[in-house]
């Protein structure tokens, strides 16, 4: 409803803008789609690359923790107080002394060759324990039970196979707990029979050591071990994401984690890599913001050109709106003008296109209409004109027959000083008659002409009727056609007194209807009064009917000057007849 009630100038510039910017925004999405994903696949190239290059520098480190694990074999005698039974510390001899100082000469060598070991353990089958610490106490903490440790029981199963594990506390030494991940394997004698195991308690800062010479900026690391057990993490965020939902490493072995830098919400992107050697898992991603820097600029350049492309197409649609639609508001504009009665005519179009044809067939049709108007409003007024001319020849013969008949009886009867009174009032009313025009005159003078007929018809009908002027003052400047009264006068004195053995009583009455804008003027006698068939024969009179012909002239006449609804009204009373007229009230200047 709302797209219904915009002008046609809106809508078409917002088609035009929504047209012909959509190329635009879609080649731009396209663009920075495309150039999104071809970062983030190279950078998934990458990152699988250099993921498989850091998972091969720790297995490598690992490895030379596997190598340094064998190293007690070549130090045979050093094993002799793990190839006889447990002998307490304080019941050692010189044997036991010698061997228990090769193998913490062989311990304390260990963090000299990787700095990242901070501890050994040896654990005798025999029940004996002896260790070495990198920094604090180096004494066995015996109350430990190190058997329900995994990678304990590990070790026993493979039977001399090395064995990894997750980052745990060591808790064998006294003193504090230290968290490392431990190598170990089972020593076994030339016989194959278990001797020892040996456990290296190494930092997990080795992986950041790896990572550090890497030089792997804005990534993230984190390394898990084969029970999904935190080993390292550059990012904790993202690690505990990867923790809690372990993504399912597919076929590209990508991933996404969400973490934040500040106060803002990043998002990361990477690839997974797994070492069967160790069983660890390696996520390595990057900021996509980062990843997606030059695919950023791309965008901003997309925006900044689809604006441009964007403000210059509003521009463009805003012209061509205007163009078409500047000419359709005219002749709209010219339209409700026409409807209002002005026939203004435009212009001429300017343009030869649909538009300029459309404009030029309208400002034709205009210019015809209003010659057509202009031709049957002359046609009606010299109708009307010749109407008029016809009723007045038609009033005349009739009028002026009684009039000189009221004067020949006079005469007959008797010579008196009446007949100038008479012929006095006969003038007045023929001067009247002879200005007779299409102007309205007001009602205070076409009420003297009415009484001058009364006193005409009151010598032919002497002491026959009597008038009576009910009209207020304010209404004697009302506009009304000239010698419309007397032919209904003159019809009541004659109809009205015809047979009646007393004084006819004519009243003549003009009041203003409620509305203030009908003149109301009744005529009324207490006559003999008149049938409903002779009332519908008085208003419905032909043309070679002239016993009538002073009522039908009126009502014509007020017809033909104010329309249809308005004229005469005939009604029987009883006694008698009123005769009611309703015009149009104007007022009009007295003596005009």
């Amino acid at each position: 409803m709302y797209w219904k009630r915009i002008s046609y100038h809106k809508k078409l510039f917002i088609v035009l803008t929504i047209v012909s910017s959509l190329p635009v925004l879609l080649l731009g999405t396209i663009a920075y789609k495309k150039s999104s994903d071809t970062l983030m696949r190279q950078t998934e190239q990458e990152l699988q690359v250099i993921a498989g290059q850091l998972i091969t520098a720790i297995e490598k480190q690992i490895s030379d923790f596997d190598r340094f694990s064998i190293l007690p074999y070549y130090l045979t005698e050093a094993f002799t107080i793990f190839n006889q039974p447990y002998i307490p510390e304080k019941e050692w001899g010189s044997a036991e002394l010698n061997a228990e100082k090769q193998l913490i000469r062989l311990m304390s060598a260990y963090p000299s060759i990787n700095t990242s070991i901070k501890g050994m353990v040896l654990y005798g089958n025999n029940g004996g324990i002896s260790g070495y610490q990198l920094s604090g106490s180096s004494s066995i903490n015996r109350s430990y039970d190190v058997t329900k440790e995994a990678w304990y029981q590990e070790a026993i199963e493979k039977r001399g196979g090395f064995v990894v594990s997750g980052v745990h506390e060591v808790r064998q030494f006294d003193g504090q707990a230290f968290t490392a991940v431990t190598v170990s394997r089972m020593l076994l004698d030339e016989r194959m029979r278990p001797l020892a195991i040996i456990a290296l308690h190494i930092s997990p800062d080795f992986i950041e050591k790896i990572i550090s010479s890497s030089q792997l900026r804005d990534t993230a690391v984190t390394v898990v071990d084969a029970d999904n057990q935190l080993i390292y993490a550059s990012d904790e965020q993202i690690a505990d994401h990867l923790l809690e939902r372990p993504p399912r490493v597919g076929v590209d072995g990508v991933w996404t984690a969400d973490s934040k830098l500040g106060d803002q919400n990043v998002k990361y992107s990477g690839v997974v890599r797994q070492n069967k050697y160790l069983g660890w898992t390696i996520y390595m991603g990057k900021n996509q913001d980062v990843i997606l820097q030059g695919s950023s600029t791309i965008r901003q350049y997309t925006i900044a050109i689809a604006i441009v492309l964007m403000i210059a197409s509003a521009v463009v649609s805003w012209m061509l709106a205007n163009s078409l639609s500047r000419p359709i508001s005219r002749l709209i504009r010219s339209m409700r003008n026409v409807e209002k009665g002005k026939f203004e005519v435009l212009e001429a179009p300017t343009r030869y296109d649909e538009i300029g044809q459309l404009h030029l067939s309208y400002v034709r049709m205009v210019k015809r209409v209003n010659e057509l108007i202009h031709s049957i409003a002359e046609k009606e007024r010299q109708k009307r004109k010749a109407e008029l001319y016809a009723l007045r020849v038609r009033i005349q013969p009739h009028f002026l027959y009684n009039t000189l008949n009221s004067i020949r009886m006079l005469a007959i009867l008797q010579q008196s000083p009446q007949i100038a009174k008479l012929i006095h009032s006969l003038n007045r009313l023929l001067q009247s008659y002879m200005k007779l025009n299409d102007e309205l005159m007001p009602l205070s003078e076409e009420l003297e002409l009415l009484r001058d007929y009364g006193q005409l018809m009151d010598l032919r009908y002497t002491n026959t009727f009597a008038v009576e002027w009910d009209v207020p003052e304010e209404l004697l400047d009302a506009g009304i056609p000239a010698m419309l009264l007397q032919p209904i006068l003159e019809n009541a004195i004659f109809h009205g007194s015809m047979g009646l053995n007393r004084i006819l009583l004519i009243t003549v009455k003009v009041r203003l209807r409620e509305d203030g804008n009908t003149l109301c003027i009744e005529i009324i006698d207490n006559g003999i009064g008149i049938s409903e068939e002779q009332i519908a024969l008085l208003l419905d009179q032909r043309e070679d009917d002239a016993s009538h012909i002073g009522i039908n002239n009126v009502n014509d006449r007020i017809r033909l000057w104010f329309g249809r609804e308005y004229g005469l009204e005939v009604q029987r009373q009883e006694p008698g007849t009123a005769v009611r007229m309703t015009i149009p009230y104007k007022s009009v200047t007295r003596g005009n």
